[in-house]
């Protein structure tokens, strides 16, 4: 009884998966799992680091939020860490702990073991969070550890204790002549010494306490087992020096038995990032394989598919769209223009902006505001003449209508560019757009016309000098093209 809840539950969670991701996250659960249930027979440590790759647009906050879901549905305590959220902190440090302390919180209330090991290590961590050595003992530690205490503790802005030192030491040989100086350093040497050995015991301790805590975890009875998630997001969209402290936190403090992290990342932006933090030059690929076990590639998603989740977050009551099939009015238009992926995501991030600056209750026209948005895109210019010299002839759209003579339901196609230009043609005059409604004619470019501009004669008094409000689609597409950072002009091969 207890697996049919899990599954229907599962079921539930990925519902809403219009890019088949489920499967990617039975296949890392079950790989994560026997992974660590490999390495404790092993003898080893019990952790393990993993980062899902996909470029940004291709579902990964989606797909850790479900993967976190899931875990918790059978059984799991889920931390969830949004890096970019939490980088305007000091030390991501602290933001870790507090996602970690929310996934406790709950157990914590319910079971007294769990409640007094997370009480111990946080008591512990309250002393690194305090930054006992601050720095001072940089040059040390990198000698003798691949640890620094800016890996432990934030760095500071005030002077460390190691320049304080240092500044010390050149006044006193100043006054004192040289004969002093090698004493000097040598009780600064000690001091130094004193104040990276207090920081390496605080790791230690707070390591062995933290893996206490999530063996805790494990209970039959209560319905949980190891391992404990913590799932990282957005970490590439973090400041250089911050998404660097981040993974060094997690490696030097979190990699405990028994915890399970998983990255969703751009892997190439957090290269770029990481060489931004330490210099041009620095190789940043093989930086990151310190941090990850294994990184995981999403299988590249098929266009409909993109198209279909980005049309999801399109508020639909404001739009018009023959045969009112957005997503497929749009795939068709994007295959005609001969867009890419990256083409597609932009040009619809447009699209969505527009959209949803949309003043009026009448709907805007998908048909009118599409090609607008591609010229753009492809011109840099916000023109209904421009835009309809490049609307592919190839592009056809089709309305669902009735044969009233043979009394059945067909779905006739016309040309997107014959529409186009219909409505371009009459929808700067009230009294154009008044006369065309009388038209009788059954070609479906014209009947389609008709319609879109039906709500503004049926709702308003039309002033004949007046244009319809379609014509604002103009300055808005221009608008969003300003709001919308990542629209990059390229130019069309017609235009090169």
């Amino acid at each position: 009884m207890g697996k049919m809840l899990e599954a229907e539950t599962v079921d539930q969670i990925w519902e809403d998966d219009r890019l088949e991701r489920r499967q990617d996250a039975d296949f890392l659960y079950n790989f994560i799992t026997g992974e660590l249930s490999k390495r404790k027979l092993q003898k080893r440590r019990s952790s393990y680091s993993l980062n899902i790759d996909a470029k940004w647009g291709g579902g990964k906050s989606f797909f850790l939020e479900r993967f976190g879901k899931q875990a918790e549905a059978r059984g799991h305590v889920v931390a969830y860490v949004n890096a970019w959220q939490d980088d305007h902190a000091g030390d991501p440090y602290i933001a870790i702990m507090a996602a970690i302390d929310r996934a406790f919180a709950p157990y914590a209330k319910k079971d007294p073991a769990v409640k007094k090991a997370w009480k111990a290590v946080k008591s512990n961590g309250g002393r690194i969070a305090l930054k006992v050595a601050a720095g001072a003992a940089r040059s040390l530690a990198k000698k003798h550890l691949d640890l620094s205490p800016d890996d432990i503790l934030d760095d500071d802005a005030q002077p460390t204790l190691a320049s304080e030192v240092a500044e010390t030491l050149i006044d006193k040989a100043i006054e004192t002549g040289t004969a002093e100086v090698d004493k000097l350093f040598d009780q600064a040497l000690e001091t130094m010494i004193k104040q990276f050995q207090k920081a390496d015991k605080a790791i230690h301790s707070f390591r062995e306490k933290l893996a206490l805590a999530v063996d805790t975890l494990d209970s039959k009875e209560a319905g949980r087992k190891v391992p404990c998630f913590v799932l990282v997001d957005e970490l590439d969209r973090c400041r250089p020096s911050y998404a660097v402290h981040l993974l060094e936190r997690i490696k030097h403090l979190f990699e405990v038995d028994g915890v399970a992290f998983v990255f969703a990342t751009n892997s190439q932006q957090l290269q770029y990032s990481i060489a931004g933090a330490y210099g041009q030059g620095f190789d940043g690929f093989n930086y990151l394989k310190r941090f990850f076990d294994r990184t995981y590639l999403f299988k590249r998603t098929s266009e409909t598919r993109r198209i279909e989740e980005l049309c999801a977050a399109f508020d639909k009551v404001k739009v018009r769209v023959p045969d009112n099939d957005i997503v497929g009015f749009i795939s068709a238009g994007c295959t005609a223009y001969g867009l890419s992926m990256r083409e597609i995501e932009q040009v619809l991030e447009m699209v969505e902006v527009t959209i949803s600056a949309w003043p009026h209750d009448i709907p805007l026209d998908m048909l009118l505001l599409l090609p607008l948005c591609v010229s753009f895109y492809r011109t840099g210019k916000v023109d209904w003449a421009v835009a309809f010299e490049t609307i592919p002839g190839s592009w056809r759209a089709g309305v669902t209508t009735t044969d009233r003579a043979r009394r059945f339901i067909m779905k006739v196609q016309f040309h997107v560019a014959t529409a186009y230009s219909l409505a371009v043609e009459r929808f700067e005059s009230g009294t154009k757009i008044a006369d065309a409604q009388k038209s009788s004619t059954e070609d479906p470019a014209e009947s389609y016309v008709r319609q879109t501009f039906m709500p503004e004669l049926e709702r308003r008094s039309i002033d004949h000098g007046a244009s319809s409000i379609q014509t604002e689609l103009n300055d808005l597409v221009a608008n969003a093209g300003r709001l919308v950072s990542s629209v990059q002009v390229i130019k069309s091969p017609r235009d090169s």
